[in-house]
C-alpha cells in the first residue's frame, strides 16, 4: 500500500511542475516533436530508460515507479486532467490572461499534461522491461498488450511534430500541383490532382416558419417540415402544411409557379397548401429555396410570419479525380467522398467541402491532404494490442 502515496505525491509534484513551467514559459514547442528531433530525443529516452531500470532496477524507487499502484494514479491523473481541463469551454477570442497561459486549446502540448504522460510511459516501459526479463506463456499477453500500448502513445506523440495538414482547391478538368498550408503558405507537391466530376446527393429541404426579424420559430429549438413525400402534412405554430409536389430541379414558369427543369442553375421549389389553424382559411401556392441565380419565395402567414424553404443541405458528396504522380507515368482515378478517404504516395486525401454558395452546382472541390508518417507504427501499436486481447482471451479460456 506504501506505493499509493508514493504515486500520489509523484504524480502530484509534476503537474505542479507542469502548471508552474506552463505557466512561465508557455507550451512545449510543436518543434521539439519533428523530424530529426523527435528520432534523435526519442531514442535517447528509450536508452535512458533502459539502462536505469536496469542499473537500479532492485531499488525501493524503481520497484515503486514500475508498481502498479504508480500506473493506476498516473492513468487517473491523466484521465481527470484531459476530462476536466478539458471540458472547460473556452473560445478562442477568450484565450486571453490565465486561460491562455494554461494551454486549453491544446492540451497536448501542456508541461502538465506532459510530465504526466511522461511519468505514465516510463512507468509502462518499466512495467515491460520487468515481464521480459521472466520468460512464462502467461506473459506473452501481458507484453503483448503492455508494448502494443506503448507503442502507440510513444509514437503517437513523438509524430505529431512531423503530421502536415494541406488544403487543394480543384477546379474542373485543372490539374492541381499545389496545396496551401492553415496559414495559407503554398507548397508544391510530387502529386497533381485534377477534378473530374463533382456531385451532391441532398436531403430534402425544410420549411420553417420565421418573424420578421428572419429568425426561425420556435426560437432556440425551430421545428421544421423535411418534404419527403407528396401528401405529407405537418403542423407548424398555428399553421398546418400539406405538401403536395416537391421539385428537387425547377425553374420559375410564371412569376408564382414553376416547373422541373434539368438547366444549369435550378432551384427547389414545392406546392404546398396552408391552413390557418385559427381561421381555417387555407391557401395553395409555390415555395422555393431560391440559389445564387434564382431568387427565393415565399409564403407570408400573416404580418409577423413567413414561410420559407431554407436551402438544401447535402447528404453526401464526392469527386472524381485523376491523380498524377512526378515520375511515373500511371493515371489513376479514384473516387473520393467524405470518410471515404483514398491514400497515394504516402498521403492520405479526404473530401473536405465544396462551394456551398453554388450548392450541387458547385465547381469547386475543396480537399484535404494529410501526411503522417508515424502513422503505420501507431497502426502496429494497435495491431499488437488486438493480438494481446486474443492471447488473453486464449490464456483464460486454457485456465
Amino acid at each position: 500500500m506504501k506505493s499509493y502515496p508514493f504515486a500520489i505525491l509523484f504524480s502530484l509534484a509534476a503537474v505542479l511542475v507542469g502548471f508552474g513551467l506552463q505557466l512561465s514559459i508557455g507550451s512545449i514547442s510543436k518543434s521539439w516533436f519533428s523530424f530529426p528531433y523527435n528520432v534523435v530525443g526519442g531514442a535517447i529516452y528509450v536508452l535512458l530508460a533502459t539502462g536505469s531500470y536496469f542499473l537500479w532496477r532492485k531499488t525501493n524507487f524503481i520497484l515503486r515507479f514500475s508498481s502498479a499502484p504508480f500506473a493506476i494514479v498516473t492513468v487517473v491523473t491523466l484521465g481527470v486532467l484531459t476530462i476536466g481541463l478539458g471540458s472547460i469551454n473556452v473560445k478562442p477570442q477568450e484565450l486571453t490572461g490565465i486561460w491562455g497561459k494554461l494551454g486549453l486549446d491544446d492540451l497536448t502540448k501542456t508541461w502538465y499534461f506532459g510530465l504526466v504522460f511522461f511519468l505514465t510511459l516510463t512507468n509502462l516501459w518499466f512495467s515491460i522491461l520487468k515481464r521480459s526479463m521472466v520468460y512464462q506463456r502467461k506473459n506473452i499477453a501481458f507484453l503483448l498488450n503492455h508494448f502494443g500500448l506503448w507503442l502507440t502513445m510513444f509514437a503517437g506523440v513523438l509524430g505529431q511534430g512531423d503530421i502536415v495538414r494541406l488544403t487543394m482547391d480543384l477546379k474542373k478538368d485543372i490539374p492541381q500541383w499545389q496545396a496551401k498550408t492553415a496559414d495559407q503558405q503554398t507548397i508544391n507537391l510530387p502529386i497533381a490532382i485534377q477534378l473530374k466530376d463533382f456531385s451532391i446527393d441532398i436531403y430534402p429541404n425544410k420549411l420553417f416558419v420565421i418573424d420578421t426579424t428572419g429568425t426561425s420559430l420556435p426560437k432556440g429549438k425551430p421545428i421544421g417540415f423535411m418534404l419527403e413525400q407528396e401528401g405529407a402534412q405537418m403542423t407548424l405554430l398555428d399553421w398546418k402544411i400539406t405538401l403536395h409536389k416537391y421539385l428537387e430541379r425547377a425553374i420559375p414558369d410564371t412569376d408564382s409557379t414553376y416547373i422541373h427543369h434539368t438547366m444549369w442553375g435550378a432551384t427547389n421549389a414545392a406546392l404546398v397548401t396552408v391552413e390557418d389553424l385559427s381561421t381555417h382559411q387555407t391557401k395553395t401556392e409555390w415555395i422555393s429555396a431560391g440559389n445564387f441565380q434564382l431568387p427565393p419565395r415565399a409564403i407570408d402567414l400573416d404580418k409577423e410570419h413567413t414561410l420559407v424553404m431554407a436551402p438544401p443541405e447535402a447528404r453526401k458528396f464526392q469527386s472524381e479525380v485523376l491523380i498524377y504522380q512526378k515520375g511515373s507515368n500511371r493515371i489513376l482515378e479514384e473516387k473520393i467522398e467524405v470518410n471515404h478517404p483514398i491514400t497515394v504516395g504516402g498521403w492520405r486525401i479526404y473530401q473536405l467541402s465544396y462551394d456551398e454558395r453554388m450548392g450541387r452546382w458547385s465547381d469547386l472541390s475543396v480537399i484535404e491532404l494529410v501526411s503522417d508518417p508515424w502513422l503505420p507504427i501507431v497502426y502496429t501499436g494497435i495491431f499488437l494490442l488486438i493480438a494481446g486481447g486474443i492471447a488473453l482471451l486464449f490464456e483464460v479460456k486454457k485456465n
